[in-house]
Protein backbone atom coordinates (compact mmCIF):
# COMPACT_ATOMS: atom_id res chain seq x y z
CA UNK A 1 0.00 0.00 0.00
CA UNK A 2 1.41 3.02 -1.30
CA UNK A 3 -0.65 5.45 1.23
CA UNK A 4 1.19 3.71 4.14
CA UNK A 5 4.58 5.66 2.98
CA UNK A 6 2.86 8.93 3.56
CA UNK A 7 3.42 10.49 6.96
CA UNK A 8 0.60 12.84 8.16
CA UNK A 9 0.57 15.34 11.30
CA UNK A 10 -2.26 17.22 12.22
CA UNK A 11 -0.96 21.25 13.21
CA UNK A 12 -2.66 24.29 14.09
CA UNK A 13 -3.22 26.37 11.28
CA UNK A 14 -2.98 29.90 13.44
CA UNK A 15 0.43 30.61 13.68
CA UNK A 16 1.24 29.47 10.09
CA UNK A 17 -1.38 32.27 8.96
CA UNK A 18 0.20 35.04 11.30
CA UNK A 19 3.61 34.16 9.72
CA UNK A 20 2.08 34.42 6.23
CA UNK A 21 0.04 37.79 7.22
CA UNK A 22 3.78 39.13 8.50
CA UNK A 23 5.52 37.73 5.75
CA UNK A 24 2.97 39.69 3.35
CA UNK A 25 3.58 42.87 5.39
CA UNK A 26 7.29 42.91 5.14
CA UNK A 27 7.26 42.07 1.42
CA UNK A 28 4.64 44.96 0.83
CA UNK A 29 6.51 47.58 2.70
CA UNK A 30 9.21 49.38 1.47
CA UNK A 31 12.46 50.49 3.07
CA UNK A 32 11.70 51.67 6.62
CA UNK A 33 11.71 55.34 6.84
CA UNK A 34 15.00 55.89 9.24
CA UNK A 35 16.98 53.30 6.89
CA UNK A 36 15.74 55.63 4.01
CA UNK A 37 16.90 58.54 5.78
CA UNK A 38 20.02 57.08 6.88
CA UNK A 39 20.72 56.42 2.89
CA UNK A 40 20.03 59.97 1.99
CA UNK A 41 22.46 61.17 4.58
CA UNK A 42 25.23 59.00 2.87
CA UNK A 43 24.23 60.22 -0.76
CA UNK A 44 24.26 63.73 0.60
CA UNK A 45 27.74 63.13 2.45
CA UNK A 46 28.89 61.28 -1.03
CA UNK A 47 27.37 64.55 -3.01
CA UNK A 48 29.51 67.33 -0.21
CA UNK A 49 32.61 64.60 -0.59
CA UNK A 50 32.69 65.23 -4.30
CA UNK A 51 31.89 68.55 -4.30
CA UNK A 52 35.14 69.33 -2.12
CA UNK A 53 37.34 66.95 -3.88
CA UNK A 54 35.96 68.77 -7.44
CA UNK A 55 37.50 71.84 -5.83
CA UNK A 56 40.34 70.87 -4.86
CA UNK A 57 41.20 69.57 -8.15
CA UNK A 58 40.15 72.82 -10.16
CA UNK A 59 42.33 74.67 -7.37
CA UNK A 60 45.35 73.10 -8.17
CA UNK A 61 44.62 73.10 -11.89
CA UNK A 62 44.89 76.94 -11.41
CA UNK A 63 47.84 76.67 -8.98
CA UNK A 64 49.22 74.65 -11.47
CA UNK A 65 48.88 77.14 -14.48
CA UNK A 66 49.87 79.99 -12.63
CA UNK A 67 53.15 78.44 -11.14
CA UNK A 68 53.76 77.00 -14.86
CA UNK A 69 53.69 80.89 -15.77
CA UNK A 70 56.17 82.07 -12.69
CA UNK A 71 59.45 80.61 -14.15
CA UNK A 72 59.08 82.89 -17.01
CA UNK A 73 58.18 86.23 -15.48
CA UNK A 74 61.55 85.57 -12.66
CA UNK A 75 63.51 85.42 -15.90
CA UNK A 76 62.14 88.16 -17.23
CA UNK A 77 62.99 89.81 -13.95
CA UNK A 78 66.48 88.27 -13.28
CA UNK A 79 67.53 89.85 -16.91
CA UNK A 80 66.37 92.85 -16.13
CA UNK A 81 68.15 93.01 -12.63
CA UNK A 82 71.46 91.74 -14.40
CA UNK A 83 70.94 94.42 -17.09
CA UNK A 84 70.31 96.97 -14.65
CA UNK A 85 73.50 95.63 -12.20
CA UNK A 86 75.54 96.31 -16.14
CA UNK A 87 74.71 99.57 -16.38
CA UNK A 88 75.29 100.62 -13.01
CA UNK A 89 78.85 98.94 -13.22
CA UNK A 90 79.44 100.97 -16.19
CA UNK A 91 78.34 103.84 -14.72
CA UNK A 92 80.73 103.57 -12.18
CA UNK A 93 83.49 103.34 -14.54
CA UNK A 94 82.83 105.95 -16.69
CA UNK A 95 82.15 107.81 -13.45
CA UNK A 96 85.53 106.71 -11.80
CA UNK A 97 87.44 107.51 -15.21
CA UNK A 98 85.65 110.73 -16.08
CA UNK A 99 86.57 111.88 -12.43
CA UNK A 100 89.51 110.51 -10.70
CA UNK A 101 89.05 112.22 -7.82
CA UNK A 102 85.43 110.61 -6.94
CA UNK A 103 85.22 108.04 -4.51
CA UNK A 104 87.15 104.37 -5.11
CA UNK A 105 85.47 101.78 -6.94
CA UNK A 106 84.48 99.55 -4.36
CA UNK A 107 81.86 102.57 -2.91
CA UNK A 108 79.65 100.81 -5.10
CA UNK A 109 80.64 97.46 -4.45
CA UNK A 110 78.21 96.74 -1.67
CA UNK A 111 75.11 97.85 -3.87
CA UNK A 112 76.80 95.47 -6.28
CA UNK A 113 77.15 92.41 -3.91
CA UNK A 114 73.42 92.87 -2.90
CA UNK A 115 71.91 93.42 -6.24
CA UNK A 116 74.08 89.78 -6.77
CA UNK A 117 72.65 88.26 -3.70
CA UNK A 118 68.86 89.14 -5.09
CA UNK A 119 70.13 87.87 -8.21
CA UNK A 120 70.82 84.45 -6.58
CA UNK A 121 68.13 84.59 -4.17
CA UNK A 122 65.57 85.26 -7.37
CA UNK A 123 67.61 81.69 -8.91
CA UNK A 124 67.00 80.02 -5.80
CA UNK A 125 63.29 81.07 -5.86
CA UNK A 126 63.03 79.82 -9.19
CA UNK A 127 64.27 76.44 -8.30
CA UNK A 128 62.54 76.35 -5.16
CA UNK A 129 58.90 77.25 -7.24
CA UNK A 130 60.45 74.16 -10.08
CA UNK A 131 60.21 71.85 -7.22
CA UNK A 132 56.95 72.71 -5.83
CA UNK A 133 55.28 72.82 -9.53
CA UNK A 134 56.63 69.09 -9.75
CA UNK A 135 54.96 68.39 -6.14
CA UNK A 136 51.90 69.60 -7.66
CA UNK A 137 52.57 67.69 -10.75
CA UNK A 138 52.95 64.44 -8.49
CA UNK A 139 49.92 64.86 -6.62
CA UNK A 140 47.46 65.58 -9.78
CA UNK A 141 48.79 62.44 -10.82
CA UNK A 142 48.03 60.61 -7.57
CA UNK A 143 44.33 62.42 -7.56
CA UNK A 144 43.64 61.05 -11.53
CA UNK A 145 45.17 57.85 -10.91
CA UNK A 146 43.74 56.56 -7.78
CA UNK A 147 40.46 57.95 -8.86
CA UNK A 148 39.69 60.67 -6.38
CA UNK A 149 36.23 60.63 -6.47
CA UNK A 150 36.26 57.75 -3.45
CA UNK A 151 39.01 58.81 -1.42
CA UNK A 152 38.46 60.37 1.30
CA UNK A 153 39.47 64.05 1.31
CA UNK A 154 41.57 63.80 4.69
CA UNK A 155 43.55 60.78 2.19
CA UNK A 156 43.43 63.04 -0.37
CA UNK A 157 44.75 66.23 1.51
CA UNK A 158 47.66 64.09 3.68
CA UNK A 159 49.55 63.16 0.23
CA UNK A 160 50.04 67.36 0.21
CA UNK A 161 53.90 68.03 1.15
CA UNK A 162 53.61 70.18 4.35
CA UNK A 163 54.86 73.53 4.39
CA UNK A 164 57.62 73.12 6.98
CA UNK A 165 59.02 70.14 4.79
CA UNK A 166 59.50 72.17 1.65
CA UNK A 167 60.64 75.29 3.76
CA UNK A 168 63.79 72.35 5.56
CA UNK A 169 64.02 70.90 1.54
CA UNK A 170 65.03 74.40 0.23
CA UNK A 171 67.15 75.57 3.16
CA UNK A 172 69.08 72.66 2.48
Amino acid sequence: MPEDDVAYEIIPVTPIKKLQERIERIETSRVTPDLQNLINQIIELIRSNQKIVNDVIRANTELKNELSKLPSKIDELLTTVNDFLSLVEAAGREEMEAKPQQPAPDTFKPMVEELKKISEQNKKLIESNQSVLEELNKVGKKIRTRGAAGMPVSTLLSTYPLRKNLKKVEQT
